[in-house]
């Protein structure tokens, strides 16, 4: 804990009564520029810190799908704008400024990001302006927008008075993991940054996450740094950011299961595992917490639902009747032959409507459609179920690989009347889908936290996730259940069980586990809960 010796020796405005002046940073920030699970860790964390009392900066790129409908008193041009040099090319960056919900929120305005149709990679439109941007990849800049971001960032700096020093500086996964390395090494603002402790979350560190450069030759090119600062970095040929903000920061992860993971090589790192072992680095599981003020199924409001209910209370009512208005307006024959599609989603195969809606079990599914997600073992239980003749029904919802979106598109044509698809993502819809079901399924390959869970259970909806990572914080058979190994085989059995037992007990039978799971998760993952963590690890390291 902080000492007034400590806090003297800062001599920081901040520091007064233990409070703290932390950066966050990040790519991605719910309500502001969305993309994955990173958004709702850096938003909640954000707010729950400045409930707790601290001064908190976000840093985020302003791109050309940030949203500022919600965002005020927003400052178009906001400090002087500063200049770095990229790859040997000179680059001029402005920054603006404005509010959301409380939290200051600083935007890195450059033409190379207010270009960007979504945070990450391209979207439809932009594989229509240019068919070399195909959509769901990659951008093709993606390491210059990368040093643009971090950079820009660090140079911030020079805007900043001394009080306005940060103690903390919180960096969110890969592509911002090179800012303490920046921070320490880069001239001119070391200074400003040497009593800063620095923090890196990893939130995915499978292969493709990483942002690495292919060689040291590269790194040196985009960074401005020497080769002696990168070698520490070095796995095989490539470079890691994560390597190096090790030797600069305190590492943490999204659970303590993922961490145990990545250190004992269970999960596919591609060589991450190994690099971190060598040096013997700490990795520090914190598991991710829910707001749970942005999806309360008691007020239609917050959680953008049709119908209100309340799990907590065994009020269930409204959640069937969230069932019966999805299968009607987004998952019936009527609604694929109307076109009558919401913003941002396509609807493929259909529930037939003329069967009792209470007669089935429904099974969702709704994340990333991508091979992580274990989205094959899902359709082959499926099939396996509907080939059986059990009293079943599955929804899919997301986006992401277009040849593994075929594959769902290519299901629902198969099994005509039993299944639906909603391809693409509108967040109503997505939460009503997850609502409007018996049981969410979870059977990645991997999953450093995961968050669909935790929206299940407070939705009334019971999870069942492959026992990996994150997952592993559903209690089994109390919360939800867990199964292994991740085999449709295993899947497949594992639903059968449950689906016969609701197909003779009837639903009521888990109205008792399901008020358990959303109280369980309300008393031990709120993020107030979450966010005292992070301030004992901050106030730790400080004191160090």
């Amino acid at each position: 804990m902080f000492t007034l010796m400590a806090q003297k020796n800062f001599g920081l405005i901040f520091q007064k009564e233990n409070k703290l002046n932390i950066w966050l940073v990040s790519r991605e920030y719910a309500g502001i520029a969305e993309a994955g699970g990173v958004k709702n860790v850096a938003c909640s964390l954000a707010e729950s810190l400045l409930h707790l009392g601290h001064k908190i900066c976000v840093f985020i790129p302003l791109y050309g799908c940030t949203d500022l409908s919600r965002v005020e008193n927003f400052s178009e041009t906001w400090r002087d704008s500063v200049s770095f040099d990229i790859n040997g090319i000179s680059t001029e960056v402005f920054f603006s400024r404005g509010i959301f919900n409380g939290v200051e929120i600083i935007f890195i305005r450059h033409n190379s990001f207010s270009e960007k149709k979504a945070v990450y990679t391209y979207t439809f439109d932009e594989q229509k302006q240019n068919p070399e941007h195909r959509q769901g990849e990659g951008h093709v800049d993606k390491g210059f927008l990368n040093m643009l971001f971090q950079k820009s960032v660090v140079y911030y700096s020079k805007n900043c008075l001394n009080d306005e020093i940060p103690n903390i500086v919180h960096c969110q996964d890969a592509p911002a993991a090179m800012i303490p390395v920046f921070a320490r090494f880069m001239p001119n603002v070391s200074d400003f940054f040497s009593k800063t402790k620095f923090v890196v979350t990893i939130h995915n560190a499978g292969p493709g996450y990483h942002h690495e450069f292919k060689n040291i030759e590269e790194a040196e090119r985009f960074s401005g740094l020497s080769q002696k600062i990168l070698e520490k970095g070095k796995n095989g040929l490539c470079i890691e950011p994560f390597l190096l903000a090790s030797e600069n920061a305190c590492i943490t992860t999204v659970s303590p299961e993922y961490a145990d993971e990545i250190i004992s090589g269970k999960t596919d790192t591609a060589g991450l595992s190994e690099g971190f072992k060598k040096k013997e680095i700490e990795l520090i599981g914190i598991t991710n917490g829910i707001d749970f003020s942005k999806y309360e199924p008691s007020d239609k409001k917050k959680s953008l639902l049709p119908f209100e209910f309340d799990p907590l209370k065994n009020d269930l009512e409204g959640k069937y009747k969230c069932r019966d208005f999805f299968l009607e307006n987004f998952a019936s024959k009527k609604s694929l032959d109307s076109k009558n599609f919401a913003d941002g989603t396509l609807q493929f195969g259909f529930i037939d409507s003329a069967e009792n809606k209470s007669d089935f079990t429904y099974i969702a599914y709704h994340g990333r459609v991508v091979h992580q997600k274990g989205i094959e073992v899902m359709l082959d239980s499926a099939e396996k179920m509907f080939s059986s003749d059990l009293p079943v029904r599955f929804i899919f919802a997301g986006q992401g690989s277009v040849e593994l979106e075929n594959s769902l598109i290519r299901f629902t044509e198969k099994w005509c009347g039993k299944c639906v698809y909603i391809k693409g993502y509108n967040k109503s819809i997505a939460r009503l889908a997850v609502a409007a079901v018996d049981f969410s399924l979870h059977p990645s390959y991997f999953e450093p936290c995961g968050l669909e869970d935790f929206i299940a259970q407070t939705f009334g909806t019971l999870p069942v996730a492959h026992a990996t990572g994150g997952l592993c914080k559903i209690v089994d058979d109390e919360t939800g259940w867990l199964y292994f190994p991740n085999t449709s085989e295993s899947l497949q059995t594992e639903l059968a069980s449950l689906v016969n037992i609701m197909r003779y007990a009837g639903r009521d039978i888990f109205k008792g586990m399901i008020s358990y799971a959303s109280r369980y998760i309300h008393e031990k993952y709120s993020w107030n809960k979450v966010a005292l963590i992070y301030e004992e690890l901050y106030k730790k390291l400080l004191a160090s």
